[in-house]
């Protein structure tokens, strides 16, 4: 003990060094350690965010966003061509939590319904069912649409229940639809008593349901049975646009019936309605060629 206290008595800038070194080494093994410890459990950070989320929680939120703004966006440009795609895409709102609204299920009923593929959309809103998601009138008004098409007009009019069953108010759309359905099938007297029965229950008919039904008399062959229709909606103060006089008279020109169809011309344009070139191609049509005294006629 002695030898060491004559040591550092000797040599006392050894002890200093010495001592200033410890330090030193000890402060650095700590930084080290603390370091070490730092990047040990950044990793462990890290597998717990991947594992929990907790890190990315508005990704998954943003995607679903963009994702919904995508359907949307291709359902009302109409450039979904693809039932199967459309058919991933629902399946993929029908897993996302929280659900979309029933306006994008509505989009995409809507689209594969345009696609003509029934029966599936059909398959689709009883998924949606299955999971409680509440339809909206659009929602039914398309389910309906799909039943009328498929030629079961029964389960069309149990839609239309479904409908007042809910306390919703039947739209033009839901009327039209039913009228449409009927007209296809060749019932136009059910068609009329549907909308009498509806304008009882204070359903007021528009010129869409009327002009659906002019259209389905001229399909059938009761042009007369349209025009007075038509005269009635005239009555009834409907604005009426060409769509309804187009269809008249190009079923007046198939039947050969020309001078009827060129009076209901003069009246169309008397009343301030422009024609266009759907009027024009049906009102030539029978006319090519044909000379009536020394010459043609003329729609000028």
């Amino acid at each position: 003990m002695g030898t060491c206290v004559a040591n550092k008595s000797r040599n006392p800038l050894a002890f200093i060094t010495s001592s200033i070194f410890k330090n030193h080494y000890y402060c650095f093994h700590i930084r080290l350690r603390v370091r070490v410890r730092v990047r040990l459990l950044k990793p462990f950070h890290a597998l717990y965010s991947t594992l929990t989320g907790r890190e990315n929680l508005e990704s998954p939120y943003q995607n679903q966003i963009q994702f919904l703004k995508s359907v949307r966006d291709q359902c009302k440009s109409q450039s979904l061509r693809n039932v199967d795609h459309a058919l991933d895409m629902f399946d993929k709102m029908l897993h996302m939590r929280p659900l979309p609204s029933i306006d994008d299920f509505n989009h995409m009923l809507g689209a594969i319904a345009r696609l003509k593929h029934y029966p599936e959309v059909i398959s689709l809103y009883k998924q949606m069912e299955s999971l409680g998601i509440s339809p909206s009138v659009c929602t039914l008004n398309t389910l309906m649409n799909c039943f009328c098409h498929l030629n079961r007009l029964d389960f069309g009019f149990s839609v239309l229940a479904t409908i007042l069953k809910l306390g919703y108010q039947p739209n033009h759309i839901t009327l039209n639809t039913l009228i449409k359905g009927l007209c296809l099938r060749g019932h136009i007297a059910g068609a009329v008593r549907l909308v009498d029965e509806m304008e009882r229950k204070g359903y007021q008919p528009n010129a869409l349901n009327c002009g659906t039904m002019v259209n389905g008399l001229c399909k059938i062959g009761e042009t007369d049975m349209a025009i007075r229709l038509l005269r009635n909606m005239e009555e009834g103060n409907f604005e009426l646009d060409m769509t309804a006089y187009n269809t008249i008279i190009d079923s007046l020109c198939k039947d050969r019936l020309v001078t009827k169809a060129l009076n209901l011309f003069s009246k169309m344009k008397s009343k301030g309605i422009l024609p266009n070139l759907v009027t024009y191609n049906s009102l030539i049509r029978p006319m090519q060629f044909r000379l009536v005294e020394g010459g043609y006629y003329s729609v000028e």
